[in-house]
């Protein structure tokens, strides 16, 4: 009868795991592109940490398309969910919007410095 120290080892199936890259920046500013979601927003950092079951009563949305547009936001890293019990509460996460300020900043910063039309010849 076998036992189980002289078994030889079973190949285990290995799940394949790829670390991809992120561009936080992107990922932000398409959360962003939403109405929806920028409402979201205004109403979580004026009045968050809130429940879901509050942005229901503010907004004139369905459940489901409020939690699918909060996914989306916690996801891109501009959200943070807390659960407690059935409920979850909804808070802004300051660092998602540093970067995308940061990103803005920078734009606007490079405005300001010459730029390599500014040397241009005028056509003869």
């Amino acid at each position: 009868m076998p036992t189980f120290e002289n078994l030889r080892p079973l190949p285990l199936a290995q799940a394949r795991v790829i670390a991809e890259p992120r561009n936080l920046t992107v990922e932000g500013f398409r959360a962003l592109g939403d109405p929806v979601r920028l409402e979201l927003l205004a109403h979580i950092a004026a009045r968050g940490p809130i429940c879901v079951c509050h942005l229901e009563e503010a907004l004139p949305y369905l459940q489901s398309r409020i939690s699918k547009q909060l996914a989306v936001l916690r996801r891109a890293g501009l959200v943070s969910g807390r659960r407690e019990g059935t409920w979850v509460y909804y808070s802004i996460c300051p660092e998602a919007l540093e970067t995308a300020r940061d990103f803005i900043d920078q734009i606007e910063r490079s405005t300001r410095i010459p730029h390599l039309a500014d040397s241009c010849l005028a056509p003869e």
